[in-house]
């Protein structure tokens, strides 16, 4: 008898934790931060003078609505930003100096993402992302500006905290379509980005 109750109790433990792990169709809210490493730009003017802009690492922000399904993917429409100091200029044939200064990047992006083994506590996931990007330079005193078509990939690994509460962990690069262009200077974008954040599904 008491075998059979250990048995019964031991199938409804496992039902229940089966039914908590299954993933659940719903609309979702997500907050992100962390770290952005922007790449080294290429700069160009229009006369043919080319020379190279370092980054410092800044930081990211960001947020989500989505959709997930019970099984295939989920879909949802970001805004992001990342801003890093600008750390040093240099030129073939020139000495690098120290330049003053950040670039900020303002992302709206639809991103699409596909989680493996959903029904599990921890779930990795492959992602992409289209839309624009909007980059600012500054240098303390000017601001000079430029909007472009952007995208993004993304990999990472999901945690599931509770029935309706996920926490990522995630590594994404953007990039731009094409140069911003500021103030007669075509500058190349991209951006690596270690980023932490949580989704809640209604």
């Amino acid at each position: 008898m008491k075998f059979k109750v250990i048995a019964a109790t031991a199938l409804f433990v496992a039902a229940s934790a089966t039914s908590v792990m299954a993933a659940q169709p719903g609309p979702y809210v997500g907050l992100n931060a962390g770290i952005a490493i922007m790449h080294e730009s290429d700069l160009e003017d229009g006369f043919g003078t080319k020379a190279n802009l370092t980054f410092d690492p800044g930081f990211e922000v960001g947020g989500v609505v989505g959709y997930e399904w019970a099984t295939g993917p989920r879909l949802e429409a970001e805004i992001a930003y990342r801003k890093c100091d600008t750390d040093k200029l240099s030129a073939p044939g020139i000495p690098s100096e120290k330049v003053e200064g950040d670039l900020g990047v303002t992302s709206y992006m639809i991103n699409a993402y596909y989680d493996f083994s959903k029904d599990s506590s921890v779930s990795p996931f492959v992602g992409a992302g289209l839309g624009i990007v909007d980059g600012k330079l500054s240098d303390g005193f000017d601001d000079i500006s430029d909007t472009t078509f952007g995208y993004q990939a993304m990999v990472g690994v999901t945690l599931k905290a509770a029935p309706n509460v996920n926490l990522d962990l995630s590594y994404r690069y953007q990039g731009a379509a094409s140069d911003f262009s500021m103030d007669g200077v075509d500058m190349s974008y991209g951006s690596s980005n270690i980023l932490a954040g949580v989704r809640v599904k209604f």
